[in-house]
């Protein structure tokens, strides 16, 4: 009879799948950290005997030799390794155990080898062959694509709000993976507030309420769980529908794990990804504190071996606590935890030392009475529960459970008695307080322990080459996960291209960019990036990037930024927004920062020259620059109207749909409703006001054209631009060098032509209130206007209200 070995990384994910495969016949089972050596036995015999045909195992069990012996005698006819990617060193959860399975290949003689991996790029790929000793094997690279699901990035710095807008306008059950977990907390707690039913999951929590939390997940009481990365594997819930990562993750291969646990069961899922440029910050700071210094890691060899109080020369076998005690004999050389961690795991990879895990840290009992007093207690004892507990104990575990300390196995004692481990704890401490039983839980300190004798921290040997290696992997997954969220192709093409799944026409078709629809209020326009090459291409040389931000939005007072013909084309954009387009088209190499100043590349100066994006373009194709200034007044009556009914700005009218407008300019009802895409829903809330601003925009344009055709002089035709721009009195005299006199002179002859110009921005509060009612009053001359107003108004501005006043 033959049977198979199956090497899984968690315990969760074997006991799952055993489940899932025993329920039609008991034909698997696992051996792990939480077996005794009974238990194992057993398992091995129901092998020997045919009854079980598939094992799983962790690598960490292929350290034991005698184990792995047993395993050669049994003759394996197949070994599958699951989550392959564990092995590779360019994978994103390596394991160094998992490079102990080549040697229990050598040993073992198994010939028919499988490795499976959802997320492993060439590089990896070629590695797991490498560390298996795999020859010419067959590679099968197929099944990344995933037609259910509809990939968007939202660039925001309103995450919390997002969230709580996402969750509300798509499908429950949802995850949302957050970076730290702080963050999860936090996260979850706005949601809760905002009436979203959330619970969060980290690492942090107990084990016994992680494993509730995870039970009410799944099992519908609760449908939105705000998770670190702890969440997820070997998770069997099928019916995920939203995926939201609050932050960037650090590499592709970690997202499109977690984004893969939605839509399970084939149906339509919604993946979020929440993108702000600080969040490769967070990354860049994980990725020094993975990669310690020789001096940090000699640092934390010497302090560990101190706090075990280990001589030079010496190993004891006794466990070092990385407890409270530990932390304050450190603090003293700003090690962070995170340092810490990376370098005790340099040092157990190094061959130094060794993490304990929480499975070897043991729960153990012990009777502190007499057998024949306890025999006596028993028979007046009322309480059922503790009383089946003693029994229970003194059968499993017979006379050694009353002469010496016995590891408890916890998960069969719950099993047969059917409750919690919390229950059974609760239990043992009742046995401890009636003075019958010692009970010690294990320590919720990690431990680690000296695999060789204690030396001076100089003389390690650290492979600090491949050190640097893996921080230069870490940094180049990182800029492939940035440049996901930038990317304006299909963001599943993106995806496939990363691993190798090349389709140069393929295309998803659900993504935002594939169809130009996303609930990213902030959304990036290629009119915005258009701008931003402009304004570059105009200033020639680098400037900081802030600078940028003011010349576009109209906040700038450097008279050289002010006649860029870029100048305040952008006001209705956020900074937010603008830095987004910004740092897409560094990633996109269109420009270059250094230093915070920007500037066009060269591929960024080709680009701008096929995109005909020139000075001049403004001048040759003047219906070009109208139709961009119609979009930019209909966006702003969007974002307007997005407030008002609380809606995302591309649920009111998607940008696509802004774009056919501005071009087609409808003017009736019927006009607006032919526009391909807008509805009644959309009319509804935007539709007069789209038709107002069309009408207003096209009478202005028409009469711009008429006062050119007229002649007039260039300084009145720029004084009616500034005017439609809504500057103030004071700024149009400081553009044009103009007194206020002059100025007012001129508007009074443009409301003459234009009686519908908006001109109440050039007064303050109040004050055209006051001189129209003095003006009602049948004061008309100027003189007496000012002298009824207390001369606190300027001649200026009553002569333009004098003029607006006679049109109308």
């Amino acid at each position: 009879s033959t049977f198979s070995i199956v090497i899984s990384p968690l315990i969760a994910l074997m006991k799952d799948q055993v489940d899932t495969l025993n329920k039609i016949e008991q034909i698997a089972a696992s051996i792990n950290s939480e077996l005794d050596s009974p238990a194992i036995e057993k398992v091995l015999r129901l092998i020997n005997s045919g009854k079980i045909k598939i094992l799983y195992v962790s690598p960490e069990r292929l350290a034991n030799r005698f184990f792995v012996e047993k395993l050669k005698s049994m003759n394996p006819s197949y070994l599958f390794i699951d989550e392959a990617h564990c092995i590779s060193q360019w994978g994103h959860n390596f394991r160094p155990s998992y490079r102990k399975i080549k040697e229990f290949i050598e040993f073992s003689g198994i010939k028919n080898i499988s490795a499976f991996t959802a997320t492993a790029t060439e590089e990896v790929r070629k590695d797991i062959v490498l560390q298996l000793g795999l020859e010419n094997p067959s590679v099968f690279i197929k099944g990344f694509e995933r037609d259910n699901l509809h990939l968007n990035v939202i660039h925001t710095k309103q995450k919390k709000e997002k969230t709580v807008e996402i969750i509300k306008n798509n499908h429950q059950p949802a995850i949302v993976y957050t970076s730290t977990r702080k963050l999860a907390e936090e996260v979850a707690d706005y949601l809760r507030a905002n009436k979203i039913n959330a619970v969060h999951f980290h690492a942090g929590l107990t084990t016994e309420l992680r494993r509730m939390i995870q039970d009410d997940f799944i099992s519908g009481r609760v449908n939105t769980i705000v998770s670190t990365n702890a969440f997820g594997m070997g998770i069997d819930k099928s019916d995920i529908r939203t995926v939201i990562h609050y932050n960037l993750p650090g590499s592709i291969e970690n997202y499109y794990q977690e984004i893969g646990r939605a839509g399970r069961d084939g149906k339509e899922s919604q993946i979020y990804l929440l993108h702000q440029e600080k969040d490769e910050q967070i990354h860049e700071y994980f990725i020094s504190s993975s990669n310690p210094s020789r001096d940090q890691i000699e640092s934390i060899y010497t302090a560990i071996c101190d706090h075990g109080k280990i001589a030079v020369g010496l190993m004891p076998g006794k466990d070092i606590r990385i407890d409270a005690d530990f932390f304050n004999f450190i603090k003293t050389k700003a090690i962070s935890r995170g340092l810490l961690d990376s370098s005790i795991r340099v040092l157990e990879e190094s061959g130094y030392l060794r993490y304990k895990s929480e499975f070897e840290q043991n729960h153990e009992g012990q009777f502190i009475i007499e057998p024949s007093r306890l025999k006596k207690i028993l028979t007046d004892f009322n309480d059922n529960e503790l009383k089946d507990l003693i029994l229970l104990l003194i059968r499993e575990y017979g006379g050694k459970i009353f002469t010496s300390k016995t590891r408890l196995q916890t998960g069969k004692l719950c099993s047969t008695l059917e409750i919690t481990e919390r229950e059974l704890f609760i239990s043992l401490k009742r046995l401890m307080q009636i003075g019958i039983f010692s009970y010690e839980a294990p320590s919720i300190s990690p431990a680690v322990v000296l695999t060789q004798p204690r030396i001076i921290s100089t003389q390690l040997k650290i492979n600090l080459k491949r050190m640097m290696e893996i921080n230069r992997n870490a940094h180049e997954k990182l800029a492939q996960m940035t440049g996901y969220s930038f990317t304006k192709t299909c963001r599943f093409k993106y995806i496939l291209d990363y691993f190798g799944e090349i389709d140069s026409s393929y295309k998803c078709g659900k993504c935002d960019n594939c169809t130009g629809k996303t609930g990213n209020s902030q959304n990036v326009s290629g009119y915005l990036e258009e701008i931003i090459l402009q304004t570059l291409h105009e200033l020639i040389r680098p400037v900081p990037k802030k600078n940028v931000i003011k010349i576009i939005t109209g906040k700038t007072k450097i008279a050289l930024f002010r006649k860029l013909s870029t100048f305040n084309s952008c006001t209705h954009f956020k900074k937010e927004e603008i830095e987004n387009a910004i740092s897409g088209l560094v990633i996109s190499k269109l420009i270059i920062e250094n230093h915070d100043l920007v500037s066009l590349t060269e591929k960024g100066i080709e680009n701008f020259v096929s995109m005909k994006i020139q000075p001049e373009q403004f001048q040759q194709n003047p219906e070009y620059e109208e139709e961009l200034k119609l979009f930019n007044l209909l966006r702003q009556a969007r974002k307007e109207a997005a407030d008002r009914f609380n809606q995302p700005q591309n649920l009111i009218c998607p940008d696509e749909i802004l774009r056919l407008i501005a071009k087609q300019k409808p003017d009736s009802y019927s006009g607006l409703l032919k526009i391909k895409g807008f509805n009644q829903r959309m009319f509804n809330k935007v539709g007069d006001n789209f038709l107002n601003i069309v009408k207003e925009h096209s009478t202005l344009a028409s009469l711009n054209e008429g006062l050119k055709k007229k002649n007039i002089p260039e300084n009145t035709a720029k004084i009616l631009e500034l005017v439609q721009k809504k500057y103030s009195l004071q700024d149009i005299s400081s553009l044009t060098r103009l007194p206020e006199a002059i100025i007012s002179t001129q508007i009074e002859t443009l409301i003459e032509m234009i009686p519908g110009l908006e001109i109440n921005h050039l007064f303050d509060k109040n004050e055209l209130n006051a001189i129209n009612s003095k003006i009602d009053q049948d004061i008309r001359d100027l003189r007496s206007l000012r002298e009824a107003l207390g001369n606190s108004i300027s001649y200026a501005k009553i002569r333009i209200a004098l003029a607006k006043k006679r049109v109308n």
